[in-house]
This record gives C-alpha cells, structure tokens and sequence, in this order.
C-alpha cells in the first residue's frame, strides 16, 4: 500500500513501498520480526515494516533523513497532534519575533522577506515544547527547501536564475501551514503504526550497536563514491541549516556527509580476493587512474560497512540490498554481483539476484559524465535486488 505519509518531505526514496512489502510479506512474513535498515534514508523501509506489525531499527548519517523518518514512522494521538498545531499555527500568526541562525551565504539564498519568515517558525519551534515536535520540523525542513533559490529538480545547490529569484514569492507561512495541515489529515486517515521506530545517527562503516539481532536487513546503500553520486547532503543541506539546533537526537557537525562511503582514505587488502570488483576496477585504472582509486576507496568502506551489518543478522534471517550498477568511464560497475560475492565471503548463502525497473527514478533519465557538450548517456533504469541467508 502506498501511503500518504511518504509526502511529509520530498527526500528522494530510493526504495518504492511496493517492493519493500513484497521483500518484507516474502522474507518473514507476518511473525512479529526485527527489520533493520542501516541506511534508511527517509524511512520507506521502516514505515511498511512497521505497518506490517514488526519492530524496526534505522541508521544513518543524514540527520534529515533520520528527523523526516522519525516524523513518518511516529504513533500520533490525534487530539494531541492537532492541538499542538493549533497552537503553533496561533503563535507564528500572532508573534513577530524571529530566530535566524548563523547560515553563510545567507543572501544569496533566500530573499530577506523569506528569511524573517522562516525565522518566526523557528523562534517557535526553538522555544515551544512540543510531543510531535519532529513532526513540525521536518514540515519545516521541506519550507526551508522549497523557498529557497535553489533550482527545482536539482539535487546539488544550483542558484536558479536572477529572473527567476525576481519572480519568487514568499510563500512560507502559508507553504508551511497548509502543507502541515495536509500532512496532519494524510497521517490521521491512515492506518496508525503500532510502535514507534529506533533510530540512531550512526556511521554503520565504523560504530554499529551490538545489541541488534535482526530478522532481516533490507536496505539501500549508496550506489557509489560521495563526489559523483546525487548530493543528498546538498539536497537537505537548506533544511539542515534551519534546523540542527532543533533535533538534539540528531544534532551533528555540519561536516557529517565527510563519513560518507568512500571518504575515509583507507583501502581494505580484502578487496583483491574479490575478481568481479578487482576485473572493473582495472579497466577504469586505464582510462583514469585517479577514478580507480576512488571507486576502490568506496568499495573498501561498502564492505567494511556490509561487516558490520552483517553481525546483526540472525540466524537464518535474510539480508536484502536494492542497489544499482552505475557506470565510471564506460565500465559498467556490476554492484549486484559485487554486493553478493562480498556476502557471501562473509559467510552468508546465496540466495537470489533479481532485476526490476526504477519505478521511483529521482535522477535524470540522461545525463553528461564526460562534461562534453552534447555527450549524453543514460542513467541507471533497472536495480538489482541481492539476497543471501545467514544458515540457522
């Protein structure tokens, strides 16, 4: 079932609702299970388990991501969620005081009737103690996006044009009003989860608890090294800004995307015994050895990562990754089998690779990796679903 809830913020899924229910309905059914997602991005993974009846643990680094999961995966009381937006709508209204933080460059982003806007729903959000506060803050977060003079469609910061910006309205009590009020009937009308998720910041490549035994792992990891990959830290880089100070559980340096697969220095010796990783990675090094490197710096961080996890699965439980096979300098990466052989020498069984179409694609259908004017090549259409068993 697809729900209204995956609408609080535009954070680009790559996991579609549909595919998380068939993987979780076939893999462990309807017995009360642990799921864990280690890169859960905005929570599809956590949001169907959790309506499927089963108890979910997410990690990230992103905490925007965390803050719009824990806003979509929350139990709400529906007397105490609207009471709290009553009164929040009744004090932006009413008030003029504003809180703006410290943000560089604040100019060129925002126009400055945006920005005392923004800085009255901050004072607040800062000030006010509210239950669903996550709620109102991820609300926020998509606000502090939309009303920006970042391009639309654009995933890195791409000022848009001067007559553009001329053109811009400021929107933002009212964008931020009825989104939430939309937000707050989607979430009422659905189903209730039964439980509220965990969720933790965490970089799964070096600190992973050790009190998680899952049922099953399914997730999606970055599909490659940070610098070529779509900019997700860029992406929720205008409603981090806003709004760090404003999610303690997830409160982080500004330089968090720095732990990032790929951005630690450190190559793993373990790699070599992978043929299918080390065959592509030699191709690459002829045609640019510096993109060798970096592709062999993320996949040392990816397997350091698929350790880690891999500890918290339980016997017989099931590990699912939906990943996609990228292309660096015209040698298609093949991350499904990469993925799998990586599993299995941790000592997991196979069990299946299988192929469906991106139906959620958040990225161009073409794109320019030559920066070549006019030399175009297709982006990734199809993902590959990796499963293997840990043997009871």
């Amino acid at each position: 079932m697809l729900r209204d809830r995956h609408r609080i913020h535009p954070y680009p899924a790559m996991l579609h609702p549909l595919l998380v229910d068939h993987l979780v309905e076939k893999y462990v059914g309807n017995a009360r299970s642990v799921i864990l997602d280690p890169f859960c991005g905005s929570g599809v993974t956590l949001l169907q388990g959790i309506m499927h009846g089963h108890d979910v643990v997410g990690f990230d680094i992103n905490p925007i991501a965390l803050l719009i999961s824990k806003a979509k995966a929350m139990n709400y009381d529906e007397g105490t969620l609207r009471n709290e937006f009553k009164d929040l709508r009744e004090t932006i209204v009413g008030k003029g005081a504003k809180d703006i933080p410290p943000i560089r460059n604040i100019d060129t982003w925002y126009d400055p009737r945006v920005v005392g806007d923004l800085g009255r729903i901050r004072h607040v959000l800062r000030r006010k103690t509210y239950r669903y506060s996550s709620f109102f803050t991820a609300c926020f977060a998509l606000v502090c996006r939309n009303q920006s003079f970042t391009r639309n469609g654009e995933f890195k910061r791409y000022r848009m044009h001067e007559a553009k910006r001329l053109c811009m309205k400021n929107e933002v009590l009212p964008l931020f009003l009825s989104h939430a009020n939309a937000m707050i009937e989607a979430f009422l009308q659905d189903e209730l989860p039964s439980r509220d998720a965990r969720l933790e910041l965490r970089d799964v490549e070096t600190d992973i608890p050790n009190d998680i035994e899952a049922d099953m792992i399914l997730t999606s990891p970055p599909y490659g090294d940070s610098g070529t990959t779509v900019a997700y830290e860029q992406y929720t880089s205008f409603g981090f800004e806003w709004t760090n100070d404003l999610t303690p559980d997830f409160q982080v340096d500004c330089g968090y995307y720095k732990l990032s697969l790929g951005n630690k220095k450190c190559i793993g010796h373990e790699l070599a015994r992978h043929g299918v990783l080390m065959d592509v990675v030699e191709r690459i090094d002829e045609a640019d050895p510096k993109r060798a490197m970096e592709v062999l710096r993320f996949f040392s961080g990816y397997h350091r990562a698929l350790t880690n996890i891999s500890r918290c699965l339980k016997p017989g439980g099931y590990m699912c990754f939906v990943v996609g096979n990228r292309t660096v300098k015209n040698q298609k990466i093949p991350m499904d089998q990469i993925t799998a052989s990586f599993m299995v020498a941790m000592g997991l069984a196979f069990d299946s690779i299988s192929i469906r179409e991106i139906s959620n694609k958040v990225m161009p259908s073409r794109n320019s990796p030559t920066n070549v004017t006019g030399c175009k090549s297709n982006t990734m259409s199809m993902e590959y679903i990796v499963v293997c068993r840990k043997d009871p």
